[in-house]
């Protein structure tokens, strides 16, 4: 790239702090001053014209001018982004490709006749699972709707040797060229040929499975692996399960939300498993054993003489599985004592028994 050792601010005699209205407002008379087909296609004016206009495509966009803020100058800031749309209000079109194209032509393009990649739009799903399986991991088998390549023709849209032929209108660049009269003089851009869409090749013989598109709409169904810990909304990445776009095109990818299904008694904070157990007043200043539900199973605690309510017990290694990773948080027991509101008359008589024992004002 023209400007990847430059301050991209200094290209356009901005500081750093500047809005967005002076970043349009001073390409804008930087680029009437520059541009070739004004200067007569003078080699440093296009050479100048090439760095400001670079500025500009970084600098005008929020996400990219934050980046670069950040981290200066990287490939990255120019992945997945329409440069011919920054560049449109000003007549420019698709002048960005048509200066840089040969730089970063590989990153975008196939080796066979430089055609563009495209990529298929990724795809949603979600899956619901138990609360014990978010703990240990599961297998599931998903099944969605995708867009998938035609298996008839092989995505080419045609089953015959000769059912795609190259357009006519573009000569099978994909791309088409225009005149047209701007402010800072007449300009010439390049945009998408509408008859075959940008692909360069006409389909005269379609094929009847996908119509001519390479790709018909279908039930799929994928087995995913879902790892222990995972949490609730949680989102998996499937690589290349997403639509396709028939030839010359990569299949997106398959998003899976993941929906935990609650289990009763237990709640989730982080890697530790929350729970409780409820005991009687006696049980709580006499102490007891008592069998309590884990993630692994049933399992005996014991509850000290003296316990208090809230007190807590804490079972290590009963919870969560970290995230990709491979250390278990714990469970922790909240001890409920419950106060009887129905007694029988020998009860009453007990603990009015036990009350002046402790010297303790009981009744109304």
């Amino acid at each position: 790239m023209a400007g990847n050792k430059r301050d991209y601010y200094k290209v356009l005699g901005l500081s750093r702090d500047c809005t967005s209205d002076q970043i349009k407002r001073e390409y804008r008379k930087l680029a009437h001053k520059y541009h070739p087909d004004v200067n007569n296609g003078d080699p440093e004016s296009e050479e100048k014209f090439k760095e400001i206009s670079e500025a500009y495509a970084v600098l005008s966009n929020e996400e990219k001018r934050r980046q670069y803020n950040q981290f200066g100058f990287s490939r990255s800031l120019f992945e997945d982004f329409d440069f011919g749309s920054v560049f449109s209000e000003f007549g420019f079109g698709d002048i960005f490709n048509t200066f840089f194209g040969s730089s970063f032509g590989s990153t975008f393009s196939s080796r066979s006749g430089g055609r563009r990649i495209k990529k298929g739009s990724d795809v949603n799903a979600e899956v619901r699972i138990s609360f014990k399986e978010s703990a240990y991991g599961v297998k599931k088998e998903i099944e969605y709707k995708v867009d998938d390549t035609c298996e008839v023709c092989r995505g080419k849209g045609s089953t015959a040797d000769d059912g795609i032929v190259t357009c006519s209108e573009c000569g099978g660049t994909g791309k088409v060229r225009t005149a047209r009269q701007t402010l800072i003089g007449n300009i010439i851009t390049t945009a998408a040929c509408r008859t075959c869409m940008g692909t360069g090749e006409v389909i005269k013989d379609p094929c009847n499975k996908c119509r001519g598109k390479g790709y018909y709409r279908k039930k799929n169904k994928v087995k995913i692996n879902i790892p222990a810990g995972i949490h609730d909304g949680d989102r998996l990445r499937v690589s290349g399960k997403g639509n396709s776009l028939g030839r010359n095109s990569v299949n997106g990818d398959l998003f899976v939300t993941i929906n935990v299904v609650p289990y009763p008694g237990f709640e989730r904070d982080g890697n530790e498993v929350l729970s409780k157990v409820e005991i009687s007043f006696a049980q709580a200043a006499l102490g007891c054993g008592l069998e309590v539900e884990t993630l692994d199973g049933k399992e005996k605690v014991n509850i000290k003489p003296g316990t208090q309510p809230n007190d807590k017990i804490i079972l290590k290694s009963r919870g969560m599985v970290q995230l990709n990773g491979y250390r278990r948080g714990d469970q922790i027991i909240n001890i409920d004592v419950k106060v009887p509101t129905r007694l029988t008359g020998r009860e009453k008589e007990l603990l009015k028994e036990y009350a002046q024992i402790r010297k303790e004002t009981v009744g109304n």
